[in-house]
C-alpha cells in the first residue's frame, strides 16, 4: 500500500514539473497551426477572415522583388554575421586562455561582455549616432584627423548598408560567443592535452586547429545554433537604425512580416513570411538535433 501511495506521489510530483512544459508544447504547436492555417485564408484588414483560399498569398509574396530582397539579406546575415562572430570569438577565446593576461582577464572579459548586456534598442540607438552621414562619431573623428578619404555614407548607401548592419551584430555577440568557447576550453581533458602538447613542442597554432577545435565540437555547435537563429530572427537592429532603408535595401523577413501585418493589415501575408522564417529555423536547427541525439545515445 505504501509503494502504491509512493508512486502515485512520484507520477504526480513529475507531472507538476512538466505541466509548464507541456503547456508550452501545447501552445507552440496550437500557434503553429493556427499561423500555418492564417497563412491560407484571406485575412487583409482589421477584422479577421478565415476563408480558405489556398496557396495564394504564397503564390503572391514568391513573385513580390521586396521578399528576394529580404530573403537574401538574410542569408547575408546568417554567413556574414555568424561566421566572422564565430572565428573572431575563437581567436580572442583562445588568447585570453593561452596568454599570461591571467591578472587582467577578469575587467577583459567583462568589456567584451558588455555589449551583449544592452539591447538591440539601445546598440541600434548608439550606432546610429555613429553611423550618422554629417555629423556622427566615426565621420567626425575621420574629418578631425584630415582623414576625409574614410568618410562613408555608411546606412545610407543601400549598396552597403546591410554589411554595416550585420557589423552591429557582430559587436553585439562576440563577447558572448568568447565566454562560451572559454567555458568549452576549461574540460580538465582538454587542458590535459594541451599541457601535454606544448611539453611535446607543438606550435600555438596547430594546437588550435587539431586540438582544440575538434574537442569543443558540441560547443561551437551550440553557439554556430544561438547565433544562427538569432541572425535569422533579427528585427531591433534593422527597425532602430534603418527602418529597411534606403528603400528596402535592409529589409529582412522579420521586419517584412512586422510591416505586412501591423501597417499593410495584411495577416494572411504576414503569416506566410513567419512559416519561412519558422522552416528556416527548422534547418538550422536540424544539424545540433542530430548530433545531439548522437551523443546521447550512442
Amino acid at each position: 500500500m505504501k509503494k502504491k501511495k509512493l508512486i502515485t506521489s512520484d507520477s504526480l510530483a513529475m507531472f507538476v514539473l512538466l505541466l509548464p512544459l507541456l503547456i508550452t508544447v501545447v501552445l507552440l504547436y496550437v500557434m503553429l497551426f493556427w499561423t500555418f492555417y492564417t497563412s491560407l485564408s484571406n485575412w487583409k484588414g482589421v477584422s479577421p477572415n478565415y476563408t480558405f483560399v489556398g496557396l495564394k498569398w504564397y503564390k503572391m509574396m514568391f513573385t513580390m522583388d521586396r521578399f528576394w530582397t529580404d530573403f537574401m539579406n538574410n542569408l547575408k546575415w546568417l554567413t556574414l554575421g555568424v561566421l566572422p562572430t564565430l572565428f573572431l570569438a575563437l581567436v580572442i577565446a583562445y588568447i585570453l586562455e593561452m596568454s599570461n593576461l591571467k591578472k587582467i582577464e577578469t575587467y577583459l572579459r567583462t568589456l567584451i561582455l558588455y555589449p551583449s548586456a544592452m539591447s538591440f534598442v539601445v546598440t541600434g540607438t548608439i550606432w546610429s549616432w555613429i553611423y550618422q552621414p554629417d555629423k556622427g562619431v566615426l565621420n567626425t573623428i575621420f574629418s578631425t584627423l584630415r582623414l576625409d578619404f574614410l568618410k562613408s555614407m555608411y546606412t545610407a548607401n543601400p549598396r552597403t548598408a546591410t554589411y554595416w548592419l550585420i557589423l552591429i551584430f557582430i559587436w553585439q555577440f562576440l563577447g558572448l560567443a568568447v565566454i562560451i568557447l572559454q567555458s568549452a576550453f576549461r574540460s580538465s581533458e582538454l587542458q590535459e592535452m594541451i599541457e601535454s602538447a606544448l611539453v611535446d613542442g607543438a606550435s600555438k597554432t596547430r594546437i588550435l586547429f587539431q586540438i582544440i577545435v575538434p574537442n569543443i565540437r558540441s560547443g561551437l555547435l551550440i553557439l554556430g545554433s544561438l547565433l544562427l537563429i538569432s541572425a535569422l530572427k533579427v528585427f531591433d537592429i534593422v527597425y532602430i537604425v534603418t527602418f529597411g532603408g534606403p528603400g528596402y535595401s535592409t529589409d529582412v523577413l522579420a521586419f517584412f512580416m512586422f510591416i505586412a501585418t501591423f501597417q499593410q493589415h495584411l495577416v494572411s501575408l504576414g503569416a506566410c513570411l513567419s512559416m519561412i522564417i519558422f522552416i528556416m529555423a527548422f534547418m538550422i536547427i536540424i544539424p545540433y538535433t542530430l548530433y545531439a541525439f548522437k551523443r546521447w545515445f550512442a
